[in-house]
């Protein structure tokens, strides 16, 4: 029998492979004699991957966004989506870029959620995450010269993940409890494409946590008497996103993004359940693809707004949710 790749692999291929063909395709796209767009193209970037260009010193961009979150189930080790309590979750999100020198800026996203589930809800702060970007290089026209900024990333375990309340079902749980270093390398390329202007991002990023020591009921399990430590698996992270200029405002964008984040281990004391059995601590290999459709109206060259959805596609040992964002970008 003929073997037939699953529809999630099928997916990763293309996060993967899109971004050679369409750069194959850079020699046609700027070899167009006459563009006969009347406008500079205005884009805001999609609103998953980070950057792929540093803020300008002095000019720092401040996007401010909120995202309104339903989880209804859970994938498990199969891709198999089964139904749960339904979650609701409002996360407010500030997302601000400084730019140190021509070449070098700082990112800072911080983030607190309220989450609600069968009439328990919680509000704590989400893990922060600051990114050191270098821009190695600008988009230049007529040539196969991309932006490419690296980015150097550590995100800071300021979520609630330890000694949680098993009354509050798993709302108080708002991150992973790690120190989390690694690094961004994001491409960008503009084509012109007669009248419209099309943008294309692929972003590949990896990070190392650091262990973590944790008690009682968290983030990773457990329950009364767990006390030890979790190793956290490394986590890899694939972009591949788009923005397309129907007019200089009007721009339709998307994201798909690719997560997978290797097993969690425990080591020390799992504590005891209420039935005399030990605790169960640990989190099994994650994996995920999810889908974002956007679109931007752009105020100016400065300012815009994005509106999109943000939803799994594909899971493994991991939730399945659908968000609805909006956006506010402006630089200064």
């Amino acid at each position: 029998m003929d073997y037939k790749p699953p529809i999630h692999f099928k997916c990763l291929i293309i996060i993967i492979l899109a971004p050679v063909f369409i750069f194959c395709r850079q020699k046609t796209y700027d070899h167009i004699e006459h563009v006969n767009s009347s406008y500079t193209p205005w884009f805001t970037g999609s609103i998953l991957p980070p950057s792929a260009i540093n803020a300008q010193p002095g000019h720092p961009v401040l996007a401010p966004y909120v995202g309104a979150t339903l989880t209804y189930g859970s994938y498990d080790n199969d891709w198999h989506c089964k139904e749960t309590d339904n979650m609701w979750s409002i996360t407010p999100y500030v997302e601000c870029l400084f730019g140190i020198t021509d070449h070098i800026g700082v990112d800072l996203y911080t983030s607190f959620t309220s989450n609600f589930k069968k009439g328990q809800h919680s509000t704590h702060l989400q893990d922060t995450i600051v990114l050191l970007g270098f821009q190695v290089a600008h988009d230049t026209p007529k040539s196969w010269i991309p932006d490419i900024r690296i980015t150097f990333q550590e995100t800071f375990p300021t979520g609630n993940y330890q000694k949680l309340n098993p009354l509050k079902l798993g709302t108080d749980s708002t991150g992973q409890g790690s120190f989390q270093s690694g690094f961004n390398l994001i491409v960008q390329k503009l084509f012109p494409l007669k009248t419209h202007f099309l943008l294309f991002k692929w972003t590949i990023g990896y990070l190392f946590p650091a262990p973590v020591h944790v008690k009682n009921l968290n983030t990773y399990g457990g329950g009364p008497g767990t006390s030890g430590k979790v190793s956290p698996g490394q986590t890899l992270m694939m972009y591949f996103s788009g923005e397309y200029s129907i007019t200089q405002k009007w721009v339709l964008t998307f994201d798909i993004f690719f997560n997978h984040q290797g097993e969690s281990m425990f080591s020390g004391n799992p504590g005891i359940t209420s039935n005399e059995e030990s605790n169960i601590v640990g989190l099994p290999c994650l994996e995920q693809i999810t889908l974002a459709p956007q679109v931007e109206y752009n105020l100016s060259s400065n300012s815009g707004l994005l509106f999109g959805l943000w939803a799994t596609a594909f899971g493994k040992n991991s939730p399945a949710f659908a968000t609805a964002l909006a956006a506010y970008y402006i630089a200064f």
